[in-house]
């Protein structure tokens, strides 16, 4: 049912634009994956120094641009929701400039997590124990209640203003709203995705249908559960997203 629905958000308004960048994305990433491999080997077969390879992989350029290629294709197919109300309630003649100020907003605060990503699986990716010890808090966030109040927090949809400045502000704050909350519960599949090593396009690609299939399960009450788990989670009335027909 969920995949009619996403589906029909997808082919009308801005969804079709959106696919396309998504696609663009992971042309960007698949070409970035393929370079990375390509300087490992290079780096192994003349130096034989992985410390140095990690260096090469993590330097803040090719991080970069690993991050926006990866932004680029996850999170348009994340937010057709959120851009399709932005696209529906806002007047024609604003509606282009509202989407950008959302995706603005949004972008902003992953970028800002961008720095202290790079940061983070730099120190990790150093030793062994590292790894381990952050994959097993990944898991632990990923079932823990404060997870599933950020993930509840993703489907407030806030009442946006239709004439003046609140025509353009409202929906910056509603995208650093969201880009706030989608860090909180997505960042740590993208950090294990990152730690996927030579597995990381595949890994994006499982990290991607999963946050797109959570983000349009209904809200439920915070508890300690694996998210996609629960055969029919128990719903609240005042935070499920109900599925009126589109006129």
């Amino acid at each position: 049912m969920w995949v009619r629905a996403w589906l029909t958000v997808a082919l009308r308004g801005p969804g079709r634009a959106m696919i396309a960048a998504s696609i663009v994305g992971w042309i960007a990433l698949a070409g970035l994956t393929r370079t990375e491999r390509f300087a490992s080997a290079h780096m192994l077969g003349h130096q034989h120094n992985v410390g140095t390879v990690a260096a090469v992989l993590h330097a803040p350029g090719h991080f970069a641009a690993m991050w926006v290629a990866m932004l680029l294709a996850m999170a348009p197919l994340v937010l057709l929701r959120e851009v399709g109300y932005i696209w529906r309630t806002s007047l024609r003649r604003v509606r282009r400039p509202a989407t950008a100020s959302f995706v603005c907003g949004y972008l902003a605060i992953w970028l800002i997590c961008g720095i202290g990503m790079w940061a983070v699986t730099a120190w990790i990716t150093g030793a062994a124990d590292r790894t381990a010890v952050a994959i097993g808090l990944i898991f632990l966030w990923q079932c823990s209640p404060a997870r599933q109040r950020c993930l509840n927090a993703c489907h407030r949809v806030p009442t946006l203003r239709l004439f003046g400045q609140g025509a353009l502000s409202d929906p910056l704050r509603y995208g650093l709203s969201v880009g706030s909350y989608c860090t909180a519960t997505c960042g740590s599949l993208m950090l294990l995705s990152l730690l996927a090593g030579d597995y990381h396009l595949l890994a994006m690609a499982l990290v991607t249908v999963w946050v797109a299939v959570e983000r349009h399960l209904p809200a439920r009450p915070p508890a300690w559960r694996f998210t996609l788990t629960s055969r029919r989670p128990p719903e609240w009335p005042c935070l499920a997203v109900t599925s009126a027909p589109l006129q």
